[in-house]
């Protein structure tokens, strides 16, 4: 399932600046699809809050696209010794920009199936 996500890039700063703070800023609505790819029927895993981070945001001019680079956290649970950890993970989300809007067009994937 492909879901979009947009926004209007804001005046006053860049267009990779508003990318930055719009991500970061609203990761409630990017987190489902990255945490999608990981065992999600596993309740030892969870998305890590406030870990999502955009480390690099590439353009092409000539497209009026791009990709944002972007970081987080998946918190995993032990619960045999009581302890745990959070891995972190890398993603490349792909957006065009139109009218001057930013547009993620990001894949929700299924939960895995252990047969």
């Amino acid at each position: 399932m492909v879901e979009k996500i947009s926004f209007v890039v804001k005046p006053s700063i860049s267009i990779a600046e508003s990318i930055i703070d719009y991500v970061q800023g609203h990761e409630p609505q990017f987190s489902p699809m990255l945490f999608s790819k990981h065992n999600v029927e596993d309740a030892r895993f969870q998305f890590a809050t406030a870990s999502l981070r955009v480390d690099m945001v590439e353009f092409d001019d000539e497209h009026h696209s791009g990709l944002a680079h972007v970081s987080y956290g998946i918190h995993f649970f032990w619960p045999c010794n009581n302890q745990d950890e959070i891995d972190t993970f890398q993603e490349k989300l792909p957006f065009v920009i139109k009218d001057n809007q930013v547009i993620f067009s990001l894949t929700t994937h299924q939960p895995w199936i252990v047969l």
